[in-house]
């Protein structure tokens, strides 16, 4: 019996330190990616910086679709703010109406996010291979968006919980790849490199890198899943039991 308590006290360790990683990434992209969105925002909002350096011509070709970037930026906002609500085990258990509503309203954003990806892919600022980049993961949010609500409208809570995961990794890959264009920007004068050849590797980096850490998280995490399943589900409308029933 002692040795069972140990054990237990062992694996609630590692438990809590896992998921302690898990909200310092969690937390730390989704502020990359707020204090991103309200920059292009802010910027879109006023007059284009004069000159013809690199980074004038880079904020004029986000002015020359303003409303188009608008439409991407500020889902965008709204779902890196919301998101983070959804795993917090508390405020599900406590608030089940607005983690539902929660729930429902990301789902919306991210079909507007995902579509407004694929509609500024036509015209990218890092070519072929950033828009090879958009398309792909863009395809690929959207698919876990739809996958995540068939799931839990058919009570499928695991897979459900599977590709709602791929769904916010995806998503959080484009916050990923700032960093990576911070650190492109800063090493322009070594490398030679222009945005325009830059910015597309700087896409594939992140978004890749992003989307596996979200699968190593689902695979880290399926055995536990299997053992929680009257836990209410991490996301969207409904939240169920094991036996399926609505709460």
């Amino acid at each position: 019996m002692k040795s069972e308590f140990i054990q237990s006290l062992g694996d609630q360790g590692i438990r809590r330190d896992r998921d302690r990683r898990f909200w310092i990434a969690l937390v730390i992209l989704s502020a990359i990616g707020t204090a991103a969105a309200t920059r292009r925002i802010v910027e879109l909002g006023s007059a284009p910086p004069a000159g013809s350096s690199e980074f004038a011509g880079l904020e004029a070709r986000f002015a020359d679709k303003a409303s188009t970037t608008l439409l991407h930026i500020v889902p965008s906002l709204l779902f890196v703010l919301l998101v983070p609500l959804q795993f917090v085990s508390s405020l599900r258990r406590r608030y089940r109406r607005f983690h539902r509503w929660t729930g429902r309203l990301i789902m919306g954003l991210g079909l507007a996010i995902g579509i407004s990806a694929l509609w500024l892919s036509a015209h990218p600022v890092g070519g072929v291979v950033e828009g090879a980049a958009t398309m792909f993961f863009g395809s690929l949010f959207l698919l876990s968006l739809g996958k995540a609500w068939w799931h839990i409208r058919n009570e499928r809570i695991e897979l459900h919980r599977e590709w709602v995961i791929r769904m916010v990794a995806t998503a959080l890959g484009a916050a990923t790849t700032r960093p990576i264009m911070a650190v492109f920007f800063a090493t322009t004068r070594l490398t030679g490199l222009t945005p325009e050849q830059f910015f597309g590797p700087a896409m594939w980096l992140g978004f890749i890198s992003t989307c596996l850490a979200g699968e190593a998280w689902i695979r880290y995490t399926r055995p536990q899943a299997a053992h929680n399943r009257s836990e209410p589900v991490p996301f969207y409308g409904m939240q169920m039991t094991k036996e399926g029933d609505e709460l």
